[in-house]
């Protein structure tokens, strides 16, 4: 049991110090996490016995998480002018344009990637979160009988998370920005937005399978309203967060998880309806009454002036859909978004566009349609073991696991389609993360 909480612990450290770095949005942060994650992956590969392994996922799986680092590095790949203008005519067309101010790029070879450097810097990235993946699933396989274990680390760095986020709102008062670590509250909204279901969760199942234990000693009871208290704890470090889309969402991924713990377990039709309705409910109540006042008078300025308004992100999706339809099948290269849009940027004039802010739209920009519908591929053969899970895994402790991880899904599903928490690097890899707990816990 010691020798898998090794690398667990040194990946949550990773983890914690890529948060502690800003969640690692500045390169020069992001790099130590890069090198420290490379190093524990490939220290346990080389040491772990080949019987122990995890059951491997489908090969079309395995194949699609692996392809995505690949297709970035064919985005580096330098190419002749005459095969560029054939995959990509719009980056051919920039690199003429390159070639008639400096005519010895004419017969430079030239990548599909409009940014090499931000373009190989994602590439790792991508490297990360698939090692992150797979070392999750791995070290998942061995706690297969106690699988919590596995999302402690992201509970308790969440609880620092939130307990720096209260720091700064008891010292700056009601109107303090709320962010933690991070340089954004929204993007510290994402990631405790994630780790709430897992939270509320991991409280039902201690309740569940120790129930019986409560006469004989208090200690579950203590554990249940820890718990319990981290996951309330979360929820209102996202609402003083002052996100609109984090209440919203956190709301909605607590609808969800609540549906489908006790759903599937009741007798009849009319019972689910009758819970669904109730739920549904409850939850619009929580989302009416449960912000303070300051966080209404945000959803009041939404179109405030020096402010991404709805308005603005609306306009910046629809220009993103010309720069997808120019760079359409292999996109503009990963980081390559901000020097693209400049040519489609109608509005905000002197305003620096750095993402789209939908992370959707962006990396079907920056990818294309063929590497977002291998990304696409590789996420659907993620959900799909966690949806049948869910339904047929008989152990109550693991299908509950399943169902927090189906919350943290749905929480980060919504609010990317808003804002770009993907392409935060430390929210990417707890993504990664929990993706790998519930691809393992998913078996039959």
């Amino acid at each position: 049991m010691l020798a898998p909480l090794i690398p667990l612990i040194a990946l949550a450290l990773s983890l914690a110090w890529a948060l502690l770095l800003r969640a690692g949005v500045y390169p020069s942060d992001w790099v130590s996490t890069l090198v420290f994650v490379g190093c524990i992956a490939l220290m346990y590969w080389f040491f772990v016995r080949r019987r122990l392994l995890a059951p491997p996922l489908a090969r079309w799986v395995r194949l699609a998480i692996w392809a995505l680092p690949c297709y970035c590095a064919f985005q580096l790949l330098p190419l002749p002018l005459a095969l560029l203008r054939f995959l990509s005519p719009a980056r051919a067309q920039m690199a003429a344009v390159v070639a008639a101010l400096m005519p010895a790029a004419l017969h430079a070879s030239v990548p599909i990637a409009t940014n090499p450097p931000m373009a190989l810097f994602w590439g790792f990235s991508a490297l990360c979160y698939a090692a992150t993946f797979f070392l999750v699933r791995e070290l998942g396989w061995r706690f297969v009988e106690r699988p919590w274990i596995m999302v402690a680390p992201l509970l308790a760095i969440g609880f620092i998370e939130a307990l720096f986020g209260a720091i700064q709102l008891s010292l700056g008062g009601p109107d303090a920005p709320v962010s933690g670590t991070y340089t954004n509250r929204d993007h510290f909204s994402g990631m405790l937005e994630m780790l709430f279901p897992l939270a509320l969760m991991l409280g039902w199942a201690i309740l569940q399978k120790r129930r019986e234990s409560f006469e004989q000693t208090m200690w579950p009871a203590v554990r249940i309203c820890a718990v319990w208290a981290t996951a309330v704890f979360f929820l209102v470090a996202i609402v003083y967060s002052m996100s609109r889309m984090g209440s919203f969402v956190a709301i909605c991924s607590l609808f969800l998880t609540a549906a489908l713990s006790f759903g599937p377990r009741l007798p009849s039709q009319n019972f689910r309806t009758g819970l669904l309705t109730v739920l549904a409910v409850g939850s619009l109540a929580l989302f009416i009454f449960l912000p303070p006042d300051q966080l209404l008078a945000r959803f009041a300025e939404m179109s405030a002036s020096g402010k991404i308004s709805t308005d603005t992100r609306l306009y910046f999706w629809k220009e993103t859909l010309s720069l997808i339809d120019e760079f359409r099948w292999f996109g503009c290269g990963l980081g390559g978004f901000e020097s693209t849009f400049l040519k489609y940027q109608g509005i905000v004039n002197g305003y620096r566009v750095e993402m789209a802010h939908n992370d959707y739209l962006q990396y079907l920009a920056e990818l294309g349609l063929v590497g977002f519908s291998i990304l696409l591929t590789a996420i659907v053969g993620i959900l799909i073991p966690v949806v049948k899970g869910i339904i047929r895994v008989e152990d109550e402790n693991r299908r509950l696991l399943l169902v927090g991880c189906a919350g943290s899904f749905l929480a980060i599903g919504l609010h990317s389609f808003v804002d770009f928490n993907l392409y935060i690097p430390a929210n990417a890899m707890i993504l990664a993360w929990i993706a790998g707990v519930a691809s393992i816990n998913g078996l039959d």
